[in-house]
C-alpha cells in the first residue's frame, strides 16, 4: 500500500479531496451560503496540485479557513487543507519555505485569536454577528445569542494543529532523505560489487591464459624434442622409436587433460576435476623431460610439507616453465639440476642449466614474466638470468 501511494500521487490527491469534500458535506448541517461553499471548493481544488505546487494548497486552505471564520461560521472538514498543505510544503518544499510558512500560520492564527477575544468583550455585539470565541472552560449562558458565540479552540488548538503538521512534514522529509541515501548506497554497492566481480572474473582469464601458455608450450616443446628423436632412430633402433611416440602420446594425453580443465573454469567444456598440478607431480615432469633426452638431476632439502594450494601451482608452473625454456634455448646437449629447499617460512626453487643461453630467453610468450608475476602475487622473490660460467638459472622464493 505505500509502494501504491508513492507511485500514485495524483490518485491520492483525487481520493483526498473527495474523501474531504463528502465529509464537509455530510458535517455541514447548518445551511451555509455561497461564498462559504466557493471557497470551500476553491480549498479543496488546491489539493489536486499538492504535490506539483503546496505552496498553493497552504494559501488556498489557510485563506478558506480563515474567511470562514471571519463568515462566523464553525471550522469544517475542509479546513483541514491548510494543515495538508503545510504538511506537503515541509515534504516535498524547501526547509526555508516551510519555516517561512509556519510562521506565517502561526502569526496570523495568533491575530486572529488576538481579535476575537477582543471583539468579544466589546458591547454591542461585533462584526461579524457570529463571532468565534475560545475558551472552552467558560461557563454556559443560556441567554448567549448562539449566533454570536462558537467554540473553535482559539490559538493554541491552532498552533499545535500547525506545528504537528509541520513536524509531520519534516519527519518525511527526512525519512525520504535517508531511503533515498540507503538506496543510492545500495546502488553503490552493486555497481562495486559487479566491478569487483569483472575485474576477479579478468584476473582469472589472465590466469588461465598464462597456465594455458605454460601447458601448451611444455607439451609442444617435448612432442616436438620427442619428435626428433624418433625420426633420427627410426631406423636404426625402432624401438626406442615406439617409446619416444608412446612418451609424445602420454605428453599429448597430459595436456589435453590440463587444457580441458582450464577450459571447464572459463565455461567452455566439461570439467575434468582433475586435481591441479603442485610439487608431488614435478617427478613425473622431471621423467618426461629425461625421456626427451635431457639429463635432469631433481634434488629435495629439508623436510616437505603439504604447501598452500596458490605456492604448490606456483613451484609446478616455475619448474615446468623453466624446463620448457631449456629445451627451447638451452641447445641438445644441455643438463638441467632443480633443487626444491624447504625452509622454515619460504619454499625456495632453483632451476639451472648448463645450456648455451647467455641471455634471457626472448619472445611474446609469458615465459619468465608470467613466472616473476606469479611469485609477486605470493608475496615472493624472483631472480632469472646468465650464469657467470655458463647456463642459465631461475631462482624463486615462495612464502609457505
Amino acid at each position: 500500500m505505500p509502494a501504491f501511494l508513492q507511485n500514485h500521487p495524483r490518485a491520492v490527491d483525487r481520493g483526498l479531496t473527495i474523501l474531504i469534500g463528502l465529509s464537509t458535506v455530510v458535517t455541514a448541517d447548518d445551511p451555509e451560503g455561497f461564498e462559504w461553499w466557493l471557497v470551500s471548493l476553491v480549498a479543496l481544488a488546491s489539493l489536486l496540485v499538492r504535490h506539483r505546487n503546496p505552496t498553493i494548497t497552504f494559501a488556498a486552505g489557510g485563506t478558506a479557513s480563515l474567511l470562514h471564520l471571519a463568515m462566523g461560521n464553525d471550522l469544517k472538514p475542509v479546513d483541514v487543507v491548510a494543515l495538508i498543505g503545510l504538511f506537503s510544503v515541509a515534504a516535498w518544499g524547501s526547509r526555508r519555505s516551510s519555516v517561512a510558512l509556519l510562521a506565517v500560520g502561526l502569526l496570523v492564527a495568533g491575530a486572529w485569536s488576538f481579535y476575537a477575544s477582543e471583539a468579544n468583550a466589546r458591547t454591542p455585539g461585533p462584526t461579524p454577528p457570529r463571532l468565534i470565541i475560545i475558551d472552552r472552560l467558560a461557563p454556559a449562558d443560556p441567554e448567549a445569542d448562539d449566533h454570536q458565540v462558537q467554540d473553535w479552540g482559539g490559538f493554541p488548538a491552532i498552533g499545535l494543529s500547525l506545528g504537528v503538521a509541520w513536524l509531520a512534514g519534516l519527519n518525511t522529509r527526512q525519512r525520504r532523505i535517508r531511503l533515498s541515501v540507503l538506496e543510492q548506497r545500495a546502488a553503490d554497492l552493486e555497481r562495486e560489487r559487479d566491478t569487483q566481480a569483472a575485474l576477479a572474473v579478468a584476473a582469472e582469464r589472465g590466469r588461465i591464459s598464462r597456465e594455458l601458455h605454460d601447458v601448451v608450450a611444455h607439451a609442444l616443446s617435448v612432442v616436438v624434442l620427442q619428435a626428433q628423436g624418433a625420426q633420427a632412430e627410426l631406423d636404426r633402433r625402432p624401438e626406442r622409436s615406439r617409446e619416444a611416440l608412446d612418451a609424445i602420446v602420454d605428453t599429448g594425453r597430459t595436456a589435453l587433460s590440463e587444457i580441458r580443465r582450464l577450459l571447464g573454469a572459463l565455461g567452455q567444456d566439461e570439467p575434468d576435476w582433475e586435481p591441479r598440478p603442485g610439487a608431488e607431480r614435478l617427478p613425473r615432469l622431471v621423467a618426461d623431460i629425461r625421456a626427451a633426452g635431457t639429463p635432469v638431476e631433481f634434488r629435495v632439502e629439508g623436510e616437505p610439507r603439504p604447501l598452500p594450494s596458490t605456492v604448490d601451482l606456483a613451484a609446478y608452473r616455475i619448474v615446468q616453465e623453466s624446463l620448457t625454456n631449456v629445451l627451447k634455448h638451452a641447445g641438445p646437449d644441455a643438463s638441467v639440476t632443480i633443487v626444491m629447499r624447504y625452509g622454515p617460512g619460504a619454499l625456495e626453487i632453483e632451476v639451472t642449466d648448463d645450456g648455451v643461453a647467455a641471455e634471457a630467453p626472448s619472445g611474446t610468450g609469458h615465459g619468465l614474466e608470467g613466472m616473476r608475476e606469479r611469485v609477486n602475487v605470493l608475496g615472493g622473490t624472483f631472480d632469472a638470468g646468465p650464469r657467470p660460467e655458463r647456463g642459465f638459472a631461475v631462482r624463486a622464493s615462495l612464502p609457505s
